[in-house]
Parts: C-alpha cells; structure tokens; sequence
C-alpha cells in the first residue's frame, strides 16, 4: 500500500488521472490523499467529485477553502461566481452525496505511520497540535451533524485572525478555518493577513510565512499543506511540504509517494 499526497486539485481532473495512472494507482490497495480544494476554478469539477465517490474507500482528504465555498453554494448560501465553474457539478445527479461526503471530511488528518500532518494551509505554529486537532474533529462534528447552513453564513470575514482563549463557539469555528484553509502570512504576533498571496521575495517585510514562525512545540512530524500556488512547491524539507503548484492557474499538478518519497508533476492539459 501506498500514500499519494496530491496538490490542490480543483476540477483538473484529466491531470489527476495521468497522475494517477502514472503511479498505476491500485484503488483496492493505495491511497489518494488530497490536500484540499478538490473543485472550483477548473474545467471538471464534476469528474473530479465523482471520482473521489467512486473512490472514496481509498480516498483521504481534507478540507479546502475552496470545499467549504462549495458546500455554502450547495446550500443556497451564494450563487455560484462564472469563474467557479460549478454549474456542471451543481446539477450533476450526485452533487447531494458529493456534499455530503464532503461535510464528513476533516480539516486536518494524522499518518502517524509516516510521520505526517496534512492540513489544506497549514497549522499555525502559536498553537499545539493537540489544539489544532481538537478544534478540527469538533468543526467535523459540526458539519456533518447536518445543521451546517447558520455556520457556514457566519463563517465569512476576516475578523477572527488570532487565537483568543474566550472565543465564542463561532468564532472557535471561523479561527480553525482560517487557519487550516486560508493561512499564508502571519503579522508579527500571529494575526493571519488575508491579503498578501506575493511570493516570498515579493512579501511586504512586516509579514513572515506561517512555516518561517517557530512552532511552540517540538516536533518529528512534516505538515504537508497546499492552498499557495505562488510557492510552485519550493518549500520541501523535514518539517514541510508545499504540494500546490497551481494546476489550475496553467502550471502542474505535484503528486508526492510518502513511502519512496518520490514527487510526479503533470503539467495542465487546458
């Protein structure tokens, strides 16, 4: 058995199976770990889902900024924007199952066999992972409990942007997801910005990359996280893994084996 971390795949579905293909990935044996964002923005959305549900036993995401759009949409909470290319997903037979299965994954998954966290943006590095965890497996307890429409109404904005002890339960919410799907930078006492999407030499100096601030606890483990395709994948050592290389901005799709530590890139085909 292997483990197949992928980049922000967001409706690149004909790149995905390359890959996969590739890889001669066994569905019946390996395992397809997404990073996030799996629809929105590319030509098929809709294959992508499908695949993930013809899948899903072999299947070990997480949530995207982007998933969680999907599942406000879905709700009737947004209309769908011409640049989500979503349509086809939305009136698809399967969009409810897709949705569901969707609200039933986590924000953030451990492999303790191999040493990896894997978080859509990261984890912040003020806060344990202990802490990060907790508020996940609670958020998926929210989402998949079925009453998710006045969490997610309230969900956007850009208020909550640090940590506080004193949290309401919304904002308990609104903090975990930022962190885990929209993270880049961090201020200099660990307020998220969620402006700057620059490469790191085009950063303003007042901020610093979340994986550059020092995590408060002491670690083995390598958080392997996408959302940043500016990075194009340049972040890669014991503690880190950027696996976004913007796939859907015309670059490629990075596949990564855990257990041979063998990266596969496929460009995009569109």
């Amino acid at each position: 058995m292997a483990h197949y971390f992928v980049g922000d795949i967001q409706g690149c579905y004909d790149e995905l199976m390359r890959l996969m293909e590739r890889v001669d990935f066994d569905p019946s044996q390996d395992k397809l770990c997404p990073v996030g964002d799996l629809v929105a923005r590319g030509p098929a959305s809709d294959k992508v889902a499908k695949l993930m549900l013809d899948i899903q036993d072999s299947v070990l995401t997480v949530l995207g900024n982007h998933d969680l759009h999907f599942l406000s949409i879905f709700h009737g909470l947004f209309q769908p924007k011409k640049n989500d290319k979503l349509d086809a997903l939305l009136k698809a037979p399967f969009a409810e199952e897709y949705a569901n299965w969707l609200a039933q994954q986590p924000l953030i998954r451990t492999f303790p066999q191999l040493n990896i966290v894997m978080s859509h943006a990261g984890l912040h590095p003020h806060l344990s992972l202990q802490q990060h965890l907790g508020m996940s497996d609670w958020v998926q307890q929210v989402l998949a409990g079925g009453k998710i429409k006045p969490w997610l109404k309230a969900m956007y904005g850009d208020k909550v942007n640090k940590w506080r002890a004193d949290f309401s339960l919304q904002d308990k919410f609104n903090f975990i997801i930022n962190v885990t799907t929209r993270m880049r930078y961090l201020k200099n006492k660990g307020q998220l910005d969620f402006k700057c999407k620059d490469t790191l030499a085009a950063a303003p100096d007042n901020l610093t990359p979340w994986f550059n601030v020092p995590r408060m606890e002491d670690a083995d483990f390598q958080i392997v996280f996408g959302h940043w395709a500016s990075l194009m994948g340049c972040v890669q050592n014991q503690q880190y893994m950027a696996l976004d290389t913007g796939c859907v901005w015309g670059q490629y799709m990075t596949m990564y084996c855990a257990e041979t530590a063998t990266k596969y890139q496929q460009g995009a085909l569109f």
